[in-house]
């Protein structure tokens, strides 16, 4: 018998931000790019303006972050408005 779902995510075998999600191929080239960009920089930049790269990409990526989670709040609420309707039209019938 499958294990339900609520427990599944209590025993956390269920960990949303874990998921990989597998890349397209234009999300690679642009993620190769940036790479070879922040290289290109690196090499350009002293100390100094180093730091301020590494500063800049990690509040970027805690920008991201931040907005993901949001993004998966929402599409959670939306999710569970939709399955109340469902339910409230469901006993309806």
């Amino acid at each position: 018998m499958e294990e339900d779902i609520i427990d599944q995510l209590y025993f956390g075998k269920i960990v949303p931000w874990e998921k990989q999600v597998e890349k397209s191929p234009e999300i690679k080239q642009y993620g190769d790019q940036v790479c070879e960009d922040i290289e290109y920089l690196r090499k350009l930049l002293d100390e100094n303006g180093r730091k301020v790269l590494e500063r800049l990409l990690d509040n970027g990526s805690e920008i991201e972050r931040f907005q993901i989670k949001e993004s998966f709040k929402d599409g959670f609420r939306l999710g569970m408005q939709l399955t109340a309707a469902g339910l409230h039209n469901q006993k309806q019938l």
